[in-house]
């Protein structure tokens, strides 16, 4: 059976088998598939691809008279097996054991592993049309395993060149098949051109019976394909373009065309079904289409190569592209099943609620996805045909140069593992740096995201945040306040005292609760263990006596230490104001004669100052109000002189400069 059908037919009746399971579960178990089926080819096919030898079809390479006997053998008995039933499921499994026995035969350690079945089926072709128009020597005229020891023992090098050829037979000297005879590296490369230029001749006399092995193996299509069909089509059909006929161009453009078809409309269908689940889910969902582009192109090549029979260069470039779009499509779930698995490590209890570890496991999963995708490409590049050392130079080159060019990125990725690992602040916390404040977003691998206060993002680079100094304003154990109570001078001393009281008496938790449910008194916020309220007549301003207030607000909740500082501000006005406690402005007040409540004496004591009635006609009158100014207060002398002269007009309003 062919070795792409098999793997599919396990497949299918591995899916048949899950739909009892859940769908998280067959997501998963389809990425191992998917795993088996991209897993290098010298390794799938140790342990999935390996068929049984079947003896009559082995062959012998102990001498190049068994090689070329080996060639002839099994060449006719491929061509006799395709004349007489065509390409059927019932004769495949030994059709594909001719093809292994092939790639004993020749020496194909410059083809790449993944080429080298192809190579070595076609080679054999190509030589046993070749020779078969060439006379050949007698087969026992060929050295066998004892006359070429001998050779080799009287120090002649250890090969055989048919007469008249450009073939031959070499010891092979190193590799799995070190110590036996393999046609040589250069029969292998110039097999085909021999062909090209000797297939106009006649066979030779006894060889006629090689006649149509070409078209057996490289125009007859595999079993889904109809033989009587292909061979009832016109005769332009067949005619041949470059490497293959018309009909096979035709199945190679149709089969590519539904292909993309097919990747299109999967990739439509995931992710709208994506788009309705949250993160997790939708990850894994969303790996649903690397999968199915796999499977897509397995199946397309494994119809064109098995079933259309595509060969030569046409075959290598189907089998090169199909490679490289599985890369992709697993470089592509390899990042879908890290999304995954981020997911998945967060949602665990223990990083409900530390957002800074978080973001640590989503730049190492990514730093790891980032190594696992660049050791797949270098993998899957090696076994499409790149060397591996190659392909390592070319990276440590172009890693320098993309070092060199990217020193400011790199530097911000660093920034982002410092802030990772320091953790000067987390995602929602409310922080101020670099001028602003406001709320931190996202802390990216190359830049920080902070929501200021405003609505704003401001996005500041990796390397910046790591070394600037952070104000976290969320960290704080509790929000202090400092309050400046200011009160007139003219406050006597026994009210200012009660003035200290009331404001201790207002900060105060009092003995009874607020209610009957005996629910918390707002006042414990402030009155925490060693945090109790401070209130004291601190200083003498300028213009004004001071009380300083100060207390605690526990939780550091901002919105709730504002409501609770308005509650605190409205009983102070309401007691001050029931107290007659009047409140300091930052301004001076002038007072005008004839001010009942704030009589001038003019340096002279209070039973002598002037009336109301004698000083009728020159006073501002006896309804005269404090006059406000910010230029200082004035000296006696000034202020008896406007009092007693008002030129102004100002016949006792209010005036404020």
């Amino acid at each position: 059976m062919p070795e792409t059908l098999n793997l599919l037919d396990r497949s299918d009746r591995i899916d048949t088998g899950m739909t009892a399971m859940p769908v998280t579960c067959r997501l998963l178990y389809l990425v191992l598939i998917s795993a088996v089926l991209l897993m290098p080819g010298h390794i799938r096919a140790a342990t999935l691809q390996a068929l049984p030898e079947i003896a009559a079809d082995s062959v012998d390479i102990r001498s190049p008279r068994t090689t070329l006997n080996s060639l002839v053998r099994l060449t006719d008995t491929f061509q006799d097996l395709v004349d007489e039933e065509g390409m059927t499921h019932e004769n495949t499994h030994r059709l594909r054991n001719i093809n292994q026995q092939f790639e004993k035969l020749f020496d194909l350690r410059e083809v790449p592993p993944k080429y080298r079945r192809h190579v070595a089926a076609e080679t054999a072709v190509y030589l046993r049309e070749a020779l078969a128009r060439f006379p050949l020597p007698p087969m026992e005229e060929i050295p066998d395993e004892d006359l070429m020891v001998a050779r080799v023992s009287e120090g002649r090098a250890a090969f055989y060149q048919l007469p008249g050829t450009p073939v031959v037979i070499r010891l092979t000297e190193e590799g799995v098949y070190e110590g036996r005879y393999q046609f040589s590296q250069a029969t292998v490369d110039e097999a085909r051109n021999w062909y090209e230029a000797s297939r106009e001749l006649p066979y030779y006399p006894g060889q006629e019976s090689v006649d149509g092995l070409f078209e057996a193996y490289f125009l007859t299509p595999g079993p889904l394909i109809s033989h009587e069909l292909i061979r009832a089509l016109p005769g332009w059909m067949h005619a041949q373009l470059l490497d293959q006929v018309v009909w096979q161009w035709l199945m190679l453009v149709a089969t590519a065309i539904v292909l993309v078809g097919l990747i299109l409309l999967l990739h439509i269908l995931v992710r709208r079904l994506a788009g309705e689940h949250d993160e997790l889910r939708r990850n894994l969902v969303l790996m649903l289409w690397p999968i199915g582009v796999i499977y897509l192109v397995i199946g397309a090549r494994y119809f064109l190569e098995k079933q259309v029979i595509l060969s030569g260069d046409t075959l290598q470039d189907v089998l090169f592209t199909a490679k490289l779009i599985k890369l992709f499509a697993t470089v592509y779930l390899v990042i879908r099943v890290g999304n995954v698995l981020t997911e998945l490590i967060i949602a665990a209890r223990q990083f409900n609620t530390r957002l800074i570890e978080q973001q640590l496991i989503r730049l190492g999963i990514r730093m790891l996805i980032i190594l696992a995708a660049v050791v797949i490409v270098l993998e899957g590049m090696q076994q499409i045909g790149f060397s591996l050392a190659t392909l390592v130079a070319g990276a440590g080159v172009t890693g320098l140069a993309i070092a060199l060019a990217a020193q400011d990125a790199l530097k911000n990725v660093f920034g982002g593992l410092l802030l990772a690992l320091d953790r000067p602040f987390e995602v929602g916390q409310r922080v101020r740096m670099k001028g602003y404040e406001g709320f931190i977003q996202e802390v990216g691998l190359r830049s920080t995201r902070v929501r200021t206060l405003s609505g704003n993002q401001i996005i500041i680079p990796n390397e910046d945040a790591a070394r600037m100094e952070v104000e976290n304003i969320d960290r704080r154990p509790f929000i202090r306040r400092d309050l400046n109570v200011t009160i007139t001078y003219d406050t006597p001393p026994e009210k200012i005292s009660r003035a200290v009281d009331i404001l201790r008496d207002i900060l105060a938790v009092p003995e009874e609760p607020e209610d009957a449910d005996g629910k918390q008194h707002p006042n414990e916020a402030i009155n925490r263990s060693g945090y109790p309220p401070r209130v004291f007549f601190n200083d003498l301003n300028a213009d004004s006596l001071n009380l300083l207030v100060v207390y605690w607000f526990h939780p550091p909740e901002i919105w709730q230490s504002v409501e609770f500082a308005h509650r605190i501000n409205m009983q102070i006005m309401e007691r001050f104001n029931a107290e007659g406690i009047d409140f300091a402005f930052p301004s001076q007040t002038m007072y005008l004669a004839g001010d009942s409540k704030r009589p001038i004496n003019l340096g002279q004591p209070a039973s002598s100052a002037p009336s109301a009635a004698a000083g009728g006609s020159s006073a501002a009158g006896s309804d005269s109000q404090p006059v406000q100014t910010d230029r200082g207060r004035l000296a006696g002398a000034d202020i008896e002189e406007t009092a007693l002269q008002g030129d102004s007009g100002d016949s006792g309003g209010d005036t404020a400069n």
